[in-house]
């Protein structure tokens, strides 16, 4: 009972979606081909969070347990997402590209990832396959400089305003599994523009194939989401940043439609959730959490 102080609202949150996902698990365990590697998963994650509360209870700490403490957050949301292909082709077999390819050109008239073709170059397909690979990185530069501040409190609440926008976008991939435009074959079919780069397009693309084992992650688009949640993180405590960042990420909401990953209603409702996430935090985090629980990580 003593490590019940020691919980934080990122550990909550973690293990909200860990339940979840373990009750998909259960659902589906007839009929999943990974029915040990999610057991060993979904287990590992459960002892992790255990290990971490364990971990942040300890007075004295080496450089080992800081760093475990710190790469915690990352840690987790690494192998969660990974054990989402396991169970979402059972739990929804259906496949929404269609509305959703239907939806973009309700609204804009185009096939957007056909259109944009026009202005396809080597070069310019290089520099977008860089803005759609920054994106990973990229929460990681304002999280460092909270960690560096030693502003452990607003670290802990921008945590639990990714971590929320970041969970929520999984739920949808359940809700409205879809592949993207370059998996669409009536839109493939369309392409006439191979995306040839000039150095290191194909490894970029072939990596993120190779690491990301959920390929039904289009609606919404995590990127758009993420991407936004930072710039909105960077205008609240690194204002001077915004001059480089805004444009940023225009630039990767550009390459989510040039690089063929979403449709255009995929990057609207990551913006959307993004809001919705930043509003659930704003909301609860000051006047719910900040007094009940400790932060995820503090010296």
């Amino acid at each position: 009972m003593k490590l019940l102080k020691y919980v934080s609202i990122i550990d909550l949150v973690n293990f909200g979606f860990w339940l979840i996902m373990t009750l998909f698990y259960i659902i589906v365990f007839k009929q999943t081909d990974y029915k040990l590697y999610a057991f060993i998963l979904l287990l590992s994650l459960l002892l992790f969070q255990i290990l971490v509360i364990r971990l942040r209870a300890k007075k004295k700490r080496n450089i080992l347990i800081k760093t475990i403490l710190v790469l915690y957050p990352a840690l987790y949301l690494i192998f969660i997402f990974d054990s989402i292909h396991t169970v979402l082709p059972y739990i929804n077999p259906t496949t929404y590209d269609s509305l959703l390819a239907q939806s973009d050109y309700r609204i804009l008239g185009v096939n957007p990832t056909v259109a944009i073709e026009k202005i396809i170059n080597p070069f310019l397909t290089e520099v977008m396959y860089y803005l759609y690979f920054f994106y990973f990185p990229m929460p990681l530069i304002i999280l460092l400089w909270l960690y560096k501040k030693k502003m452990f409190v607003q670290l802990d609440k921008t945590l639990m305003f990714y971590m929320i926008t970041y969970y929520g976008s999984y739920l949808l991939y359940f809700l409205v599994p879809a592949l993207g435009p370059r998996y669409y074959e009536p839109i493939a079919d369309l392409q006439q523009v191979p995306l040839d780069g000039l150095w290191l397009t194909d490894f970029i693309r072939d990596t993120i194939n190779a690491l990301e084992h959920n390929k039904f992650d289009a609606f919404p688009s995590l990127h758009a989401a993420i991407t936004l949640t930072t710039v909105m993180v960077i205008a609240k405590y690194r204002k001077k940043w915004l001059v480089v960042f805004i444009p940023v990420m225009i630039g990767i909401f550009i390459s989510l439609i040039y690089c063929r990953y979403h449709y255009f209603v995929d990057i609207v409702a990551g913006i959307i959730w993004t809001l919705i996430s930043y509003w659930i935090v704003e909301k609860t985090y000051d006047k719910y959490i900040k007094h009940r629980f400790v932060p995820f990580y503090s010296d």
